[in-house]
């Protein structure tokens, strides 16, 4: 998901960061980075400089280039410490937030692929963050912990980030014809519609774009006239139109 995205503002002329923040490593990998442990600096090691010296100039040593306009800061296993370390150390949800201010003048867009646990790490997400973007398979598990996402980002907001904004629940991995992916996808439109809003694109499942992970290619590269990338694209143009100009795509309620 993150990878799509970046890649499809980085093919509009935005410079973009990817910061991979889960231990799985699936956006790192994606990328091409097989072996993040064998790397010096990768963002288990940035947040652990930011506990120890927020103004440390190596702090740009862990971001790799992909191609010109996308760049990314690679994940490894260590965040599974860095998980525990995090709820153990006080302030430790604004570490990720002075990472990115010493950053943020290079980019256009910095996205942070987050863990699908609610730990500290998205904390630190959330409380760094601009906007968040909720994708979600139309399964009922899924749908159901949706809930509990919208409860923290509430929470984010009144004590660490009153500026953050929902950008829109993005259903993905879609197969119209299966019976229960239909009913899940009401299910969501009537619950979040109009509170949260749903984003008037759907990401399609594909068997090829389950090959964006050995191939090393995004989706615009693997099959830049399929139906997923044309999804992305889609995505990437209410992007752009939420953070550029200010402009929903669609019309919610407030959360």
């Amino acid at each position: 998901m993150a990878l799509c995205l970046g890649a499809g503002l980085a093919d509009r002329g935005r410079k973009v960061l990817l910061a991979d923040l889960d231990a799985q490593r699936s956006l790192s990998i994606s990328l091409g980075c097989d072996y993040p442990e064998t790397l010096p600096c990768t963002m288990a090691e940035i947040f652990r400089m930011m506990k120890r010296t927020p103004d440390s100039p190596d702090i740009v040593r862990g971001i790799l280039r992909h191609s010109e306009n996308l760049h990314y800061i690679p994940a490894s296993r260590k965040m599974v410490l860095v998980e525990q370390e995090l709820s153990q150390t006080e302030g430790g949800e604004q570490f990720l937030k002075r990472f990115l201010s010493a950053v943020e003048t290079a980019y256009d867009y910095i996205l942070l692929d987050c863990p699908p646990a609610l730990g500290m790490v998205t904390v630190n997400a959330l409380a760094a963050a601009d906007h968040v973007l909720i994708p979600t398979q139309p399964e009922y598990l899924a749908a159901k912990g949706l809930e509990q996402l919208l409860q923290t980002v509430v929470r984010i907001r009144k004590k660490a980030n009153p500026a953050l904004e929902i950008l829109g629940i993005l259903p993905s991995m879609v197969n119209p014809r299966i019976r229960d992916s239909r009913k899940v996808l009401k299910l969501l439109a009537d619950t979040y519609g109009s509170s949260v809003g749903i984003l008037p694109c759907q990401i399609p499942y594909s068997v090829r774009a389950k090959e964006l992970g050995s191939g090393k290619k995004s989706i615009y590269e693997l099959d830049r006239n399929g139906k997923v990338a044309s999804a992305f694209r889609q995505l990437v143009d209410i992007v752009l139109l939420a953070t550029e100009t200010g402009e929903e795509a669609y019309e919610t309620d407030s959360v």
